[in-house]
C-alpha cells in the first residue's frame, strides 16, 4: 500500500515546492535552460537536476493522449531512480478507464491528476479511488475569472468550460477525498503577475484539502506570499526554473529566510 505524498507537516522546505516538466513524446516540449545539461530535452536529467536542489516531489504534465504513452512506464522507472514523489497527468486530466488508470500507477506514478475526467466520467474516478485509494489522486481546478470572488472551471485544456463553479468542484473534490488539490488560474499563466491567492483561498476553503499553488508566479516572493498569506500548502513552478531563471535551490533558500518557513524546516 502506498504511503501519501501529500503531508500537513513538512520536514524540508524542499517538499513546499514542486516543479513541472512539460513532456510530449517522451522529452520536454521545450529545451531547458538549466547550465551544463548534455541534452536539454531529457526529462530525466532536467529531473535529476531538480532532485539536487532538494525538490522532493516531481509533477510531470504529459501532452500527449493515452494512446499515445507507451513511453510512459520507461520513463516512470527512470525517473523513480530519482527518490522524488511523481505527480503524474496525462491527457489533459482524464482518465479513459479504471485500468488505464491502474496501469499508470503501477508503473511508477505515486499520484495521477483528475480534471476533466471528474467532470464528464465521475464514475471511472470513483472507481480508481475506490481501488487504489483517493490518496493516489490528485485534484486540478483549472479556471478563469468571472467576476469578483468568481471563477468558472473549464477542461480539456482550457478550451471546454463546464459551466461550474470553482468552489463546486473543489468541494467534489474534497468529498472524493483526493490527496491535494491544484487551483490555476488560466488567465495567469505566462503572466508573471503572481498566483489568484483568493482562488487558491477559496479553493482550500471549499475543499478542506492541502492546495497547491498555479498559474501567474513570476518571482520568488510569489511563492512566499503563496505559502503564507495565500494559504496554499504547495506551490507549483515550471518556467521560471525551466528556463533557468532560477534554481530550485535558490528557491529553497529564499523560502528558509522568509520568517514562515524557517521553524521546523531545514
Amino acid at each position: 500500500m502506498s504511503r501519501p505524498v501529500f503531508h500537513d507537516q513538512h520536514s524540508h522546505v524542499g517538499d513546499l515546492v514542486i516543479p513541472c516538466i512539460d513532456v510530449s513524446r517522451g522529452r520536454a516540449t521545450e529545451p531547458s535552460g538549466i547550465p551544463h545539461l548534455a541534452d536539454p530535452t531529457d526529462v530525466l536529467a532536467i529531473a535529476e537536476a531538480y532532485a539536487a536542489g532538494s525538490a522532493q516531489k516531481l509533477f510531470l504534465d504529459v501532452f500527449d493522449s493515452w494512446d499515445a504513452v507507451d513511453y510512459l512506464p520507461g520513463l516512470l522507472r527512470d525517473l523513480n531512480t530519482t527518490g522524488m514523489n511523481l505527480l503524474v497527468s496525462v491527457g489533459h486530466g482524464d482518465i479513459p478507464s479504471a485500468v488505464h488508470a491502474g496501469g499508470l500507477l503501477e508503473a511508477g506514478a505515486d499520484v495521477i491528476s483528475v480534471s476533466t475526467a471528474l467532470i464528464e466520467k465521475p464514475d471511472t474516478v470513483t472507481r480508481v479511488a475506490e481501488g487504489y485509494g483517493a490518496h493516489r489522486l490528485m485534484g486540478v481546478v483549472n479556471c478563469r475569472s468571472a467576476g469578483p470572488g468568481q471563477w468558472q472551471v473549464y477542461v480539456h485544456d482550457g478550451e471546454r468550460s463546464t459551466g461550474r463553479g470553482a468552489a463546486e468542484v473543489a468541494r467534489q473534490f474534497g468529498e472524493l477525498g483526493v490527496a491535494a488539490v491544484l487551483a490555476n488560474n488560466i488567465d495567469r499563466e505566462g503572466t508573471g503577475v503572481g498566483f489568484d491567492l483568493e482562488l487558491v483561498r477559496a479553493v482550500a476553503t471549499s475543499s478542506g484539502l492541502p492546495v497547491i499553488a498555479s498559474g501567474g508566479c513570476g518571482g520568488l516572493d510569489h511563492l512566499s506570499e503563496a505559502l503564507g498569506a495565500g494559504h496554499s500548502a504547495y506551490v507549483l513552478v515550471n518556467a521560471m526554473i525551466h528556463r533557468g531563471t532560477c534554481t530550485v535551490r535558490e528557491i529553497r533558500d529564499h523560502l528558509l529566510t522568509h520568517s514562515s518557513f524557517r521553524t521546523g524546516l531545514g
